[in-house]
């Protein structure tokens, strides 16, 4: 169960200063009665305007509207679709009962674990990107918004052509005077799959709202619902380093986490840091909440998974890693694949690999004791 109770499905009260459409860091005062009861909608049009789907008669902007919105109609049709049929065969009874699932290192993607769990009441995310804000549109004149659709676009490349984003490159892109944080990128991917953005609430790491006044926004929780109606969902992400060193710091995060049992926890792309004897206390939290971890070969080691008493499902090909990271290479997968039989290849891009017949699944499921 998540560590507070989700709302109702109804439009929820806000925490932010909705007038200007902002979650600034260490933003603590609530709007009056008649701005929260009018801030879902309005939060929502910057969700859809920001995903392309409200075209600006500004010609210029019309048209970087047109290609985002063409960008999304390929990827829906070549990878999510694919995405979906996959899930249903190989993990059906975990997405249709999905509790909570947890998806660490996944900065603001929340567009694989929607592709692949829709169903879930709460996903957990967090990365190093800090939470940041929802840009003021009623504020902005012709030249900002075409400032802020640039940004956009150059934000979510390597999202829509390869499905993850850099890390050395969020740094950037979402961060810059016209761009913040990853409030932006999960607003957009929520509007363009069919979902209306409810609310937006700060808080702290451990989850809990506001944050004290002066410090910095650590933690967000998203509400939102399928567009015509449906359940109330939960996004919560949450800022900080995630290593030994990291959660020593910031304690809060494992209490948020510590009511929380996840149906599935989801990793890839992952830059191997589980791999990592730094990153410790992150991988003893995944095996203890993780009844079913669905990963690439950059979340937790494969030898580490078995003496963990999980029994591993191989989808795909391991070939190796990008060269990048190939200190990372793990000769018992390699070894594991080369013993199976026949190899069921992953029909969708999914991580690192630049070629389809290189891209590499593993389903882990815990052995009853």
């Amino acid at each position: 169960m998540p560590p507070s109770p989700l709302p109702p499905r109804r439009r929820l009260p806000t925490l932010i200063a909705c007038a200007a459409l902002l979650l600034a860091d260490g933003a603590t005062a609530q709007a009056p009665a008649q701005t929260r009861a009018q801030a879902p909608t309005r939060i929502n049009e910057v969700a859809t305007w920001l995903a392309g789907m409200q075209l600006d008669p500004s010609p210029d902007l019309a048209r970087a509207q047109r290609d985002t919105d063409e960008a999304w109609v390929k990827m829906r049709k070549t990878r999510l679709a694919a995405m979906d049929a996959f899930a249903r065969q190989h993990f059906a009874a975990e997405r249709e009962h999905c509790g909570t699932l947890f998806y660490p290192f996944s900065g603001p993607d929340i567009l694989n674990a929607l592709s692949l769990f829709p169903a879930c009441r709460q996903y957990v995310l967090f990365g190093l990107e800090p939470v940041g804000e929802l840009p003021p549109l009623d504020q902005l004149d012709a030249q900002q918004k075409a400032a802020v659709l640039a940004d956009m676009h150059k934000a979510q490349q390597y999202i829509l052509r390869r499905n993850f984003f850099v890390t050395q490159y969020m740094s950037n892109d979402l961060n810059t005077p016209n761009l913040k944080g990853v409030l932006p990128i999960i607003a957009t991917t929520l509007a363009r799959m069919g979902y209306d953005v409810i609310d937006i609430v700060p808080g702290k790491l451990d989850g809990s709202a506001p944050p004290a006044p002066g410090t910095r926004t650590r933690s967000v929780r998203v509400h939102f619902a399928v567009h015509g109606g449906g359940p109330v969902q939960e996004i919560f992400y949450a800022s900080f380093d995630a290593s030994d060193a990291g959660l020593e710091r910031n304690g809060g995060f494992l209490q948020f986490m510590e009511p929380v049992q996840p149906a599935v926890t989801l990793m890839k792309a992952a830059s191997y840091l589980l791999h990592d004897k730094t990153f410790g206390r992150m991988r003893a939290l995944i095996a203890q909440k993780s009844p079913l971890i669905i990963q690439d070969d950059s979340g937790m080691p494969y030898g580490q998974l078995l003496a963990g008493g999980f029994s591993v499902e191989l989808y795909g090909s391991y070939v190796g890693t990008i060269p990048a990271f190939r200190y990372r290479f793990q000769k018992d997968l390699a070894a594991a694949y080369n013993a199976q039989a026949t190899h069921t290849a992953l029909p969708f891009a999914w991580s690192y690999a630049w070629k389809p017949s290189e891209e590499s699944m593993q389903v882990a499921r815990k052995k009853a004791s």
